[in-house]
């Protein structure tokens, strides 16, 4: 089958959505399908992949985004395509793909990192406003056949907020590279990485992974820092604009000596392998990679239950996950217990991570892809 993928960015180095399309990609072409890519910005080229740009070069981002909406399904069809799967916001796709869940859900709950004053700000702002038109017009379309959520706490809201038909949609969870990510074969890693930022080898140590430390729930984190036992040390993997504020942060704690921003990293695998617990205690995640990363090299995650990984937690560790991160004392608490019992929540954390590997999401993805094409 002939099948066109779409995609605002195309960026094969690229994280977050730009890999889970080329996971997607490598699955449909070893199905034997015929994939053409479309996206608005073409980073890098693919070798062996027939990537096309649908252009919007020179106009505003509102007028761009809106353009590439509904011109890239368009020159798909006219291209010949038999099936197109949309990872972006478009009008016309057979299957949307929505790996953030609805943009009005996320514009609600920026009031919790940015305020109110700021959350109003981006409501109001005509690309956000073109966001969420366009939104619900692909979501309306006649031609939408299947949408694909990455967690259950994303099709829930897209099921509530676009009044899909029963069926309509359905969760496909992202894998986890079980090979990359997995326990230190070399104990040696966790006393090099110690070293490298000056923690003490007996120290407790917390990984933060991720960009965007507003929104992934970075303060509430240092705000809980003083009340642990054991005076954990924290290092924070990953980049943000903000980092002097949640540096300030970290002193009026009168906790800047156990913070350590190591800013990115090529190995954040290194990160979980050295570290005694993972804590994500975002606002809003619509599913959290990097905790099942975490996961999968045996270090128990925290997270909350705004965060669509915490629906593969077991039993052990669902107390692990917080209800309010804006409550400091149940932060406190809830990361203070999983470090007190990390040595039993460790293995029960790798055999939850290693249940959802990416060979279990090709299986489901190439039966969803198969439905869909039934019915054209």
């Amino acid at each position: 089958m002939r099948i066109a993928i779409l995609a605002r960015r195309f960026d094969p180095a690229g994280g977050g959505t730009e890999r889970d399309l080329m996971v997607t990609a490598g699955i449909l072409a070893r199905a034997g399908h015929r994939l053409v890519i479309y996206a608005d910005e073409v980073r890098a080229p693919a070798p062996g992949m027939d990537v096309r740009r649908v252009g919007s070069a020179g106009l505003p981002r509102a007028i761009a985004l809106a353009r590439f909406a509904y011109a890239a399904p368009a020159a798909a069809r006219r291209d010949g395509a038999q099936l197109v799967l949309s990872f972006a916001r478009t009008v016309g796709a057979d299957i949307l793909r929505s790996g953030g869940g609805a943009h009005v859900s996320y514009l609600r709950a920026a009031r919790l990192w940015r305020g109110w004053p700021g959350a109003l700000a981006m409501r109001a702002a005509p690309y956000h406003r073109i966001q969420m038109a366009i939104e619900r017009a692909g979501f309306k379309s006649r031609a939408l056949k299947r949408v694909i959520a990455v967690s259950n706490l994303v099709r829930e809201d897209l099921t509530r907020e676009f009044q899909l038909p029963p069926g309509c949609s359905i969760t496909l969870y992202n894998g986890v590279d079980t090979e990359r990510f997995r326990p230190a074969a070399n104990p040696a890693i966790r006393e090099e990485l110690r070293a490298r930022h000056g923690i003490a080898r007996a120290a407790l140590v917390i990984a933060f992974v991720g960009n965007g430390f507003a929104r992934k729930g970075l303060a509430p984190l240092i705000d809980a820092l003083p009340g642990i036992a054991g005076e954990p040390s924290l290092i924070v993997v990953g980049n943000d604009r903000a980092r002097r504020a949640f540096e300030r942060r970290a002193v009026r704690n009168g906790v800047a000596s156990r913070v350590i921003f190591a800013g990115a990293q090529a190995h954040a695998e290194h990160y979980f392998q050295a570290s005694d617990a993972f804590a994500l205690p975002s606002f809003f995640e619509p599913f959290g990679n990097v905790a099942l990363e975490a996961m999968a090299c045996g270090t128990p995650a925290l997270t909350t239950q705004a965060c669509g990984v915490a629906e593969l937690m077991p039993p052990e560790l669902r107390t692990a996950v917080v209800s309010n991160a804006t409550d400091t004392v149940e932060v406190t608490t809830r990361l203070g217990t999983m470090l007190k019992e990390r040595e039993s929540l460790g293995p029960v954390a790798l055999a939850a991570a290693r249940r959802f590997t990416w060979e279990r999401h090709e299986r489901e993805l190439l039966a969803i892809i198969d439905s869909v094409a039934r019915k054209i």
